[in-house]
């Protein structure tokens, strides 16, 4: 993510804290999670399988869930070789909101994912469902893409001045918004045709048809 107007932790204290969310949310979780998943294809044991994705799905819903309510996401910048006061940072601002959306998005899909093989669906009756009705992939997609793209319209620049620094400051973020703004527009269509699908399967099943005429 091409963030710009983070910033460096304020104190040790909090600095301490971004330094230890990043390692369990970004490291350790991701790390025992794709542990599970690879041993499960590795042992033929598909439960096992199965809750390395949940644990990829909890850890997206603790990421998206603490940018909500605490406005604000935390990430690391830069190696080891980075001192160590440079290396975290800070995102704050109602962008995180959006971004944090998406993220519970992508982990309410996986845990449903998951959940549905160990209530017993198979992968071949997923993907069938899945060919089926579009929509069931279109609307998580693109609520997903909606979320994300506001983040980036919004952003997390606060631009201070004069008019002629912010109006300067817009055109520096416009590549960003512009990105936003591409992605709002194909999540729209996205959930509108997944809607469609969803709600109408013969007005979708029509416009697919006339489609391949």
């Amino acid at each position: 993510m091409p963030f710009t107007g983070g910033r460096i932790p304020a104190s040790e204290q909090e600095r301490t804290l971004v330094e230890r969310r990043i390692l369990w949310q970004f490291i350790v979780a991701p790390v025992v999670s794709f542990a599970a998943l690879l041993g499960g294809f590795n042992l033929g044991w598909p439960g096992l399988a199965a809750v390395g994705v949940v644990g990829f799905g909890a850890t997206a819903l603790s990421i998206g869930g603490l940018a909500i309510s605490e406005r604000r996401l935390m990430f690391i910048r830069g190696g080891t070789m980075t001192p160590r006061e440079y290396r975290y940072f800070i995102y704050d601002g109602l962008a995180a909101v959006p971004y944090g959306m998406a993220y519970v998005v992508g982990g309410v899909c996986l845990i449903t994912v998951a959940g549905l093989f160990l209530s017993g669906a198979s992968p071949e009756g997923m993907r069938a469902a899945l060919l089926a009705r579009p929509g069931l992939g279109l609307v998580p997609v693109g609520a997903a893409l909606l979320f994300y793209g506001s983040g980036f319209v919004i952003g997390f620049v606060h631009r201070a001045g004069s008019p002629w620094q912010r109006a300067f400051g817009m055109l520096l973020d416009a590549p960003a918004r512009l990105g936003g703004l591409i992605l709002v527009a194909l999540a729209l269509a996205a959930l509108v045709i997944g809607l469609v699908d969803l709600l109408s399967p013969a007005h979708f099943d029509r416009w697919f048809e006339f489609g391949y005429r």
